[in-house]
This record gives structure tokens, C-alpha cells and sequence, in this order.
């Protein structure tokens, strides 16, 4: 496998947390591993677990893909309290994510209709001579409100 590149459940942690920044309208994530890992088994379908979550993110750490930044802070007395990891995304994220996006409309570019219809429309032209006599046959009703027969139409 060359380097940098992302293998299926890779992917799917990836997509996860794009996910999540999504719904967040943020460009970045945040969530315990313990999310992620239900997440993931419920969108794809894939049984994670959060060691292997864990080395998978330090993986696609060290290729580059996005940065974890462990948020913990030391209590009053000394203890440590940890958080979720805040996962920032880099620029080789968002390309692979353009690129994505312009192989899939490229795919499905023959699902949607062309731009130009392949014959030419032609505007309907009438002859506005005949239209006089039109409005006259609607204007002459009989009391029942049906058109009245004039002669050489009918």
C-alpha cells in the first residue's frame, strides 16, 4: 500500500467526521471515540473498536489528513481531566474531498439533461388574422352560455 493512502475503514472514520463537522457547520470535529466507533458501525456498517479508532487516527495523523488535539487540563488539586479530542482538518482532507466530489459529477454527468435540446424550438406562430373571428364566435352566446352557431363554421 503507498503511503498516504486510505483503506476502506480508513475512509469511513474519515467520512464519520467530516459528518459530524457537518452537522456542526464547523471544519472540525469533536466527538469521544466511543461516538465515533457507534457511528461508524451504524453509517458503514463496520465494527471499530476504539484502540484500533485510536490507531487509525494517529495513522491518518502522521500521512497528514488531520490534526488531534488532545484537550485535557490539570484540576485544582492535581488531578487530570480529559475531554474529547478536537480533530482539525488539513488542506490534503479537503482536496481529497474536491476531488471526490468532481469524480462523482463526472460519473453521474450522463443522469442529467443536456443543456441544449438536440432539436430546435420554434416558437409557435399563429396567423393573427384568423383571430378575430375566434373572439367572435366566443362572444356570441346564447343564454345557456354555449356559442352560438355561425354559418360556414360549424
Amino acid at each position: 500500500m503507498r503511503s498516504g493512502a486510505l483503506t476502506a475503514k480508513k475512509e469511513a472514520v474519515l467520512r464519520t467526521l467530516i459528518g459530524i463537522a457537518k452537522t456542526h457547520n464547523k471544519y472540525y470535529a469533536y466527538a469521544t471515540r466511543e461516538t465515533i466507533c457507534g457511528l461508524v458501525k451504524r453509517f458503514h456498517y463496520l465494527n471499530v473498536a476504539p484502540r484500533t479508532l485510536s490507531r487509525y487516527l494517529g495513522e491518518m495523523e502522521a500521512e497528514g489528513w488531520l490534526v488531534v488535539v488532545h484537550r485535557n487540563w490539570s484540576e485544582v488539586n492535581g488531578s487530570k481531566k480529559f475531554r474529547c479530542n478536537l480533530y482539525k482538518f488539513t488542506k490534503k482532507l479537503f482536496l481529497w474531498l474536491k476531488n471526490l466530489g468532481e469524480y462523482a459529477r463526472k460519473v453521474f454527468s450522463h443522469f442529467r439533461a443536456p443543456t441544449l435540446a438536440h432539436y430546435s424550438f420554434k416558437p409557435l406562430t399563429r396567423d393573427l388574422r384568423v383571430v378575430p373571428g375566434i373572439v367572435e364566435i366566443l362572444l356570441k352566446t346564447e343564454g345557456k352560455g354555449r356559442a352560438s352557431p355561425i354559418e360556414g363554421v360549424l
